[in-house]
């Protein structure tokens, strides 16, 4: 899921818990958003840099990693040890921050099973084979033509076309040409 949407789906979610949390409400929306900091660590120590540039480019390759220490506040175990310590100390603030924690890694659950979803489906559409090169795949990779505006509209399969992981990369290689 992109970073805008996630801004999007949290800033909707803090308005409609506003009037129940007031000001606290701050603190589960910054949670939900800057959880994805620990991405931007494993690039920054892994690469040995801190351009906030070349670690967006490396998640924006059209396949990146998928690795468990990218997303360390992610984990179960991470999430599952704040609750923990949430409980044992009563602290309404870390609550609140395991509460901004949980709403995003929920978006992310939903957002793999979507797109999980999509591959399959537009894979058999396609019979396994490439719609940029026409060679059969047995795992094709899905490619985003355009984000949908719409929120709504997010999981319409007529955003997306699955490519071979070589085709896969020459578009994200011309998309970012163009820019």
């Amino acid at each position: 899921m992109h970073i805008r949407e996630h801004v999007q789906l949290s800033a909707a979610a803090a308005l409609l818990a506003a009037p129940w949390l007031k000001q606290e409400v701050a603190i589960p929306f910054a949670a939900s958003i800057l959880i994805d900091v620990d991405h931007y660590a494993w690039h920054a120590v892994t690469h040995r840099t801190l351009s906030l540039r070349a670690a967006v480019k490396y998640f924006g390759q059209a396949d990146p990693p998928q690795l468990r220490q990218i997303r360390l506040l992610h984990s179960p175990i991470v999430l599952g040890m704040l609750s923990v310590l949430a409980l044992r100390l009563r602290s309404r603030f870390l609550w609140l921050l395991l509460g901004g924690l949980l709403f995003h890694v929920s978006l992310d659950a939903i957002h793999v099973t979507q797109m999980g979803y999509l591959k399959k489906t537009l894979s058999e559409q396609a019979g396994y084979k490439c719609k940029a090169c026409g060679q059969e795949y047995a795992a094709l990779q899905l490619h985003t033509l355009h984000v949908a505006r719409n929120m709504l509209d997010r999981y319409n399969a007529r955003h997306f076309v699955v490519l071979c992981p070589m085709c896969h990369e020459d578009a994200h290689s011309a998309a970012l040409d163009k820019k």
